[in-house]
């Protein structure tokens, strides 16, 4: 994305909120226009006391040109006061501060408040909008990214996008209307004052510039030595081992001395260059202020200028050193914010999971055919080996298949592809003799229950756990599949029963417990297919035994894909299916296999040596 297209499409977010964005900014203008009139009244408070002693300078004097917007603005302040400056000085100008004071104090706290609401609102829409996405997002999607990086891009890139926006806003608008103010009431005040003083101020902003540039090339060096002393002592500390046994230790303290060697005359050189950069930019300032004092002096003598217009002057001429920095500086946030809302749209923008089925489903029959199904988990790489290898097979409703073999033969990615959480690449699988793509993606998956191996769980109550996903959850329900998961005894003895918080993944359970909630989840759900993925794995003999049974009578009149490295769990299946390398290797009934004396007798036979 482009950085104009990312320029309007920040704007866009803000956009539903023109209204308070406008207020807000406008809630800024005023309050930084107010330190430039608090300035203007600082000259009739000098202006004022030269009166009150005895001299000619009168209050309503202003040496602002009539056709400027200061002399309006200056001119209306002034009728607010009496004609008689002693007068005047006692009352009138603390009044107008007063209520200048109070005039900015409102402004700032609706500036402050307005922005922290849209940074908020804007901030929390933008992380609604990136979890819907997150939500819908391929499987791939996450295969590719860490989840660190995608808690990262909701949690901070969303906070640097809505606030860093707003806030080079703010200061765009804020220190625009001061640098302006001040601009306009040192040339209101005496233009040649001023122009003199405009001479001088490109000389400062070149030794700024020429600081800034090595100042940031010291910088990036630095990070990049400290970066390399972290490497040094992770490799140090992480390795000590063999440092120890090798006797390396000479070695490392020799790369040690030499990085900290170098981060040091950087540092030096980093000082050592704010220094000169300071002291010059002092020198100058003062070279500038020595220079203004003279010549202000010598129009003062000449009649030109009041001790007021001179306080004003040179109060407003130190003031607009620090919103032009500000604004010099503003580009800064500005690309962080810019790269962060990279981020945030690139993720709000990735495209979701296929859905474009329109057939409806309301309970499937359960009759499963897989024809000649291939599939890769990276299609854009032609090297890459594929998972699955021309499979095809026939799975009648009700029936209970087993898939077995060793790590990496494709099991898991078969059943994956059942619920679509992966597409074939080629080939095809139908339903009750459609193709899975022709269903709409919610009706598709409410036809299957799934156990993993990696049991999850929410940090929730168990009733939420075992009824997730259930609108209007029934806890009678709840507690038949509860029981016939053999989860009912240990749930009533938690501190709440069915009540009770499980703790962040279920921490607070035991990993047979864990198990025999995700099967209680499975029974609840009560779906036409069903897919074991090792769901007895984390239970003892007694506990296994018992689930088992309860799964038996479960898959009674269900289609039941069942994942197993355990084959003893799947002796009364229907059919096992033996793969290897992504292809089907044999395949019947346990027996049967067994007398073959191919794949699955071996498998079984040294399975069986090991657990003996």
């Amino acid at each position: 994305m482009q950085t104009r297209q990312l320029y309007f499409r920040l704007l866009g977010e803000f956009r539903p909120y023109l209204g308070a964005l406008i207020a807000t900014l406008a809630a800024v203008g005023i309050a930084s226009a107010t330190d430039v009139l608090l300035i203007r009244q600082l000259q009739n408070v000098v202006n004022a006391l030269g009166a009150g002693a005895g001299g000619k300078t009168a209050l309503g004097v202003s040496a602002l040109p009539a056709a400027s917007m200061m002399a309006t603005v200056q001119g209306w302040i002034d009728q607010l006061l009496p004609g008689d400056p002693a007068k005047a000085a006692l009352w009138s100008i603390p009044v107008v501060i007063m209520a200048l004071a109070l005039l900015r104090m409102v402004s700032t706290f609706s500036g402050d408040y307005g922005a922290s609401w849209l940074s908020n609102r804007v901030q929390a829409n933008l992380r609604e909008a990136m979890f819907i996405r997150l939500l819908r997002l391929p499987n791939r999607y996450f295969d590719q990214a860490s989840t660190g990086a995608t808690l990262s891009r909701v949690t901070y890139d969303t906070t640097q996008v809505a606030q860093g926006f707003l806030t080079v806003m703010n200061v765009f608008v804020r220190d625009s209307v001061l640098a302006i103010g001040y601009l306009i009431t040192l040339f209101t005040t005496d233009w040649q004052l001023a122009s003199f003083c405009m001479g001088l101020l490109p000389l400062v902003a070149a030794v700024v510039t020429v600081a800034g540039r090595r100042m940031r090339r010291l910088a990036e060096d630095t990070q990049a030595a400290v970066g390399e002393l972290t490497r040094v002592l992770d490799e140090s500390i992480g390795g000590q081992r063999v440092v120890k046994i090798f006797g390396g230790q000479r070695y490392e303290q020799q790369r040690f001395h030499e990085v900290v060697k170098h981060n040091r005359h950087l540092a030096v050189k980093h000082s050592a260059t704010a220094a000169l950069n300071s002291g010059i930019i002092m020198m100058l300032v003062g070279m500038t202020l020595s220079a203004v004092i003279y010549f202000a002096l010598l129009r003062a003598q000449a009649g030109a200028l009041t001790p007021g217009s001179f306080v004003a002057f040179m109060v407003a001429l130190m003031a607009m050193q620090s919103p032009i920095k500000n604004l010099t500086k503003m580009n800064e946030p500005l690309q962080r914010a810019l790269a962060s809302a990279k981020s945030v749209f690139g993720l709000i923008d990735t495209p979701a999971e296929a859905d474009s089925g329109a057939l409806a489903l309301q309970r499937a029959q359960g009759r499963i055919a897989v024809q000649g199904v291939s599939f890769r988990y990276n299609p854009d790489d032609p090297d890459a080996a594929p998972a699955l290898r021309d499979v095809s097979l026939d799975i009648a409703a009700g029936e209970t298949v087993a898939l077995v073999g060793g790590s990496g033969s494709g099991k898991t990615t078969l059943a994956g592809l059942l619920p679509r959480f992966y597409d074939v690449g080629d080939g095809r699988i139908l339903l009750d003799g459609h193709d899975l793509r022709d269903y709409k993606l919610a009706d598709l998956r409410a036809q299957i229950a799934l156990v993993s191996q990696d049991v999850v769980l929410f940090n929730d109550t168990l009733s939420a756990n075992i009824a997730y996903g259930d609108p209007a959850p029934d806890q009678t329900r709840i507690e038949a599949a509860a029981r016939a998961a053999y989860a009912h005894d240990f749930i009533m003895k938690q501190p709440q029963g069915y009540a009770t918080q499980v703790g962040e993944n279920g921490l607070r359970l035991s990993g047979g417990q864990r198990q025999r909630l995700a099967i209680a989840r499975a029974l609840y759900k009560d779906a036409p297919i069903l897919i074991l993925d090792e769901a007895t794995s984390a239970l003892d003999t007694e506990s296994e035994r018992q689930v088992q049974a309860a799964l038996e009578v479960l898959m009674r009149g269900r289609t039941t894909v069942v994942i197993a490295h355990r084959l003893s769990t799947i002796e009364k299946a229907d059919r096992i299916v033996v793969m290897e390398s992504g292809r089907i290797a044999e395949a019947g009934p346990h027996d049967a296999l067994l007398a073959k004396g191919g794949h699955y007798a071996r498998l079984y036979q040294t399975q069986k040596q090991v657990t003996a």
